[in-house]
């Protein structure tokens, strides 16, 4: 059995017991029976919760090609002959 407190759409403190036994009751009172896999941050639509959204994976960017990483080392080459 899980309870949580909904706000605005949004799951918040799901917790594993009774809410009463850990909250003072004012704010105990707010919080509603929820399925066992409902955790803070899902959302609630009214009838169905939902998980949040896999973010989206970043992509690796490419490694420098030879030639990339050849002119990146001349021109550090030139500001270092530039500081002698």
């Amino acid at each position: 059995m899980r309870f949580a407190y909904i706000n605005n759409g949004m799951v918040f403190d799901s917790i594993e017991v009774r809410p009463e036994t850990i909250f003072y009751p004012a704010y105990a009172a707010l919080f509603i029976e929820v399925p066992d896999e409902v955790r803070s941050g899902w959302s609630f639509d009214g009838t169905t919760f939902a998980p949040p959204p896999v973010p989206a994976s970043i992509p690796e960017p490419a490694a420098p090609t030879k030639e990339e990483l050849l002119a990146q080392l001349n021109a550090l080459s030139a500001q270092i002959q530039s500081l002698e």
